[in-house]
């Protein structure tokens, strides 16, 4: 009997890398709810649900990822462990290159040797496109703005060698900025959200670049329907909303939403170097083969998130 897709990964065994992260947190409690059997890589435990194995092992070490594979015999591998400063220093290229491209090529040449592997799904990034004109589309030749979505590029080039050379059934994901709840304050959402609940002001630059934004549950289905369909093999997808939205514009709605009004500051820093003024994605190809398509309009996603945030203070 084939199947269901709320059954798919029942019993399965599945690989996540990167997984106490925010996207690799609300990943493993997907595939819990459906009946996977799930193992983690990540150097720290914190954050991670029970009722999965840890393997504390750093995917820059080749031996420990070996070692890991062998003996966890996944069927199924999300990708999403990577260095991801975007710091433009000369330190930041080889940290960027040691985790993101060496680490990536450590786990595809570990799966390489494990027949058990039927998909590997590798999470790259919406700047990798850099200052094309946009819609993004996949076809598209990149154009790196930071040490790391130079690094992302790399990958998603070496996943598509190694489905060429090996048959390695790699998947790239090309993931619109993701936000939602349990994020990071050290990206713009969430710290604009924090700041305006503790009544502070926040200042940043003027707000007129667009950016495209991806609800985390969103995305999380998006990876899902990638490890799932085999068309997608050896394949880039982007995933996003496909919506330009104007970071002032944000700024206004979460204002409106958190009813903290005049506290923050457009224009009161610069735009960063080499900032990118406007990008979205074509996520054509995504609705084509994956059936994909996001489902929370901004607006519904900001109020789940703002709540949640509102409840981590008690609000």
């Amino acid at each position: 009997m084939k199947a269901q897709p709320e059954d798919f990964f029942q019993h399965k065994r599945v690989l996540v890398t990167g997984a106490s992260g925010f996207i690799g947190r609300h990943l493993v409690r997907r595939l819990q709810d459906s009946g996977a059997a799930v193992a983690a890589i990540s150097r720290n435990q914190s954050g991670l649900p029970g009722g999965i194995r840890h393997y504390a092992t750093d995917i820059r070490d080749l031996p420990a990822m070996n070692n890991c594979l062998a003996e966890f015999q996944p069927e199924y591998i999300f990708h999403l462990a990577a260095f991801k400063e975007r710091s433009d220093s000369i330190p930041a290229f080889y940290n960027a290159i040691e985790t993101n491209l060496v680490g990536s090529l450590n786990l595809f040449s570990a799966a390489k040797d494990v027949h058990t592997v039927r998909s590997i799904v590798a999470l790259g990034t919406i700047e990798e496109y850099g200052n094309n004109r946009p819609p993004f589309d996949e076809r598209y030749r990149e154009s790196p703005v930071t040490p790391y979505s130079f690094s992302k590029i790399c990958v998603s080039h070496l996943g598509g060698m190694f489905y060429q050379l090996y048959g390695l059934p790699v998947v790239i994901i090309r993931s619109a900025l993701v936000y939602g709840p349990g994020q990071g304050t050290e990206m713009f959402l969430p710290a604009l959200i924090n700041t305006l609940l503790d009544d502070k002001p926040f200042t940043m630059t003027p707000g007129e670049q667009t950016r495209d934004f991806v609800y985390v549950a969103d995305l999380v289905e998006g990876l899902i329907l990638a490890a799932k369909t085999t068309r997608a093999q050896g394949r880039i997808i982007n995933i996003g909303s496909g919506v330009p939205t104007k970071i002032k514009d944000l700024t206004h709605i979460v204002e409106t939403m958190t009813g903290k009004t005049g506290l923050a500051n457009p224009g009161g820093k610069p735009y960063g170097k080499n900032e990118v003024m406007e990008y979205y994605l074509d996520v054509r190809q995504a609705e084509d083969i994956l059936g994909w398509k996001a489902k929370t309009p901004i607006e519904d996603g900001l109020i789940r998130t703002i709540a949640y945030y509102r409840g981590v203070k008690g609000l």
